[in-house]
């Protein structure tokens, strides 16, 4: 048979806010190349490979840790330009971190190269 593998934002568009779209994606490469490799090995050792299994497991091993994380973005990007009272509590909270020195030192100290 014919088959198509989706992966990255075609197979599951991620929203911004955590910046997982581009590392989903090459874990979604590294595992089909893993599976499509363990495929091959199976072919020569004439063990059963099968491509439709080897897909679906694919799918099954990547189902979990991909809604995992779109959901946690799609909540932190509520939680960042939602209007709600979610948003007067982030709005307090950057400002007493900011306040606090604790923004800078987590953020920007991670932003600047080290040389």
């Amino acid at each position: 048979g014919k088959f198509v593998v989706v992966a990255g934002d075609a197979a599951h568009a991620m929203p911004p806010f955590l910046g997982q779209g581009a590392n989903q994606a090459l874990q979604d490469s590294y595992t089909l190349a893993y599976k499509i490799h363990d495929y091959n090995c199976n072919v020569k050792t004439d063990t059963g490979a099968d491509v439709r299994t080897s897909l679906k497991e694919y799918e099954q091993l990547r189902w979990l840790p991909t809604t995992s994380i779109t959901i946690k973005a799609a909540l932190l990007g509520y939680l960042e330009v939602g209007p709600s009272l979610l948003s007067k509590f982030r709005d307090v909270f950057f400002y007493v971190m900011g306040k606090a020195g604790v923004a800078k030192k987590v953020f920007l100290s991670s932003a600047n190269p080290k040389m």
